[in-house]
């Protein structure tokens, strides 16, 4: 549920999110380096919820793994995140888009550009993986025309205003999940880019159950069903890193067979997409945000 605007949590809340912004802002390279220690230290030990899920999710993805192992890359996912958050920082206040575009580099753009000339727009999905704040600019920039991402506002109002500029300015043209579908059908039929992120929970009425590290999981059908009813190409994208280089990899554009957009199929097209995005994350898993809780819904009857 939002905040109200005027409330004193989301007005402190917004201070501190401004306070940091300006430390930041402020920072030689020396104390960005000691503020991402900090950020990491604060993100190990402010949340213990969110630490306890990230063990219990690298439980459930990697139950062969030693306990060792996955405290390992426990760790290795807190730098990471430590890493990306202080980088999308840096660019909030500098307004730098040139930082991340001289490091990235696209692998098979042709695939996007290919399905774009069908004439019937894109989808592109992907997930919380790597740093996906960065997919809209990089696009923008290869193919030289608007992404329109699809996001849910923050809970507080004073914030996701601030954000919402930050996400414009970086590439996105932003559509609002509620009540969103006509707006991306209008998109697309203008040969249009629509990007989204398909890998978090969802309700059972919104959703389906699907196979994900081999454990049952809610997945959204938004993509599922465009594709099976509108026939709209979709592409699957995803954003890593190599060090400091930022890789953008497009996948082969989604071929599943056409002339049935039930239930079943809807199902089958999900769980393929659902695989696509394991695969992504088996390669580097230290880079996908383990800090959600992605089994937390149920099949009906079963206990969490």
């Amino acid at each position: 549920m939002q905040q109200k605007k005027g409330s004193f949590k989301s007005r402190l809340e917004l201070a501190l999110f401004t306070g940091t912004l300006s430390l930041v802002k402020i920072s030689p390279p020396w104390a960005l380096r000691l503020e991402k220690k900090l950020l990491v230290f604060f993100l190990k030990k402010g949340s213990p919820r969110h630490s306890h899920l990230i063990t219990h999710n690298l439980a459930l993805a990697f139950p062969d793994a030693g306990a060792a192992q996955r405290a390992a890359l426990k760790n290795r996912i807190y730098d990471h995140f430590g890493s990306m958050f202080m980088e999308i920082a840096r660019a909030f206040v500098r307004s730098d888009k040139r930082s991340v575009l001289s490091r990235a580099r696209v692998n098979h753009a042709e695939v996007l550009e290919r399905a774009l000339k069908k004439g019937r727009g894109v989808i592109v999905f992907s997930a919380h993986f790597g740093n996906w704040e960065w997919i809209p600019l990089i696009l923008r920039d290869r193919l030289g025309r608007e992404i329109h991402s699809i996001a849910r506002p923050m809970d507080n109002p004073l914030i996701e205003r601030r954000v919402l500029e930050f996400r414009e300015a970086m590439g996105s043209r932003v559509i609002y999940k509620q009540g969103s579908l006509r707006t991306i059908l209008k998109r697309l039929a203008a040969n249009e880019v629509v990007y989204l992120l398909i890998d978090q929970n969802t309700v059972p009425r919104e959703g389906v159950f699907v196979d994900f590290f081999a454990n049952k999981a809610a997945a959204v059908t938004t993509v599922a069903q465009l594709y099976l009813k509108k026939h709209v190409p979709v592409v699957p994208v995803f954003l890593h890193y190599e060090g400091e280089a930022i890789v953008l990899d497009v996948l082969p554009e989604v071929d599943f067979p056409a002339g049935n957009s039930g239930p079943a199929a809807v199902c089958e097209l999900t769980q393929e997409l659902t695989r696509i995005i394991e695969g992504q994350v088996r390669k580097f898993p230290e880079q996908w945000f383990w800090f959600h809780d992605r089994w937390k819904t149920r099949p009906q009857g079963e206990a969490k």
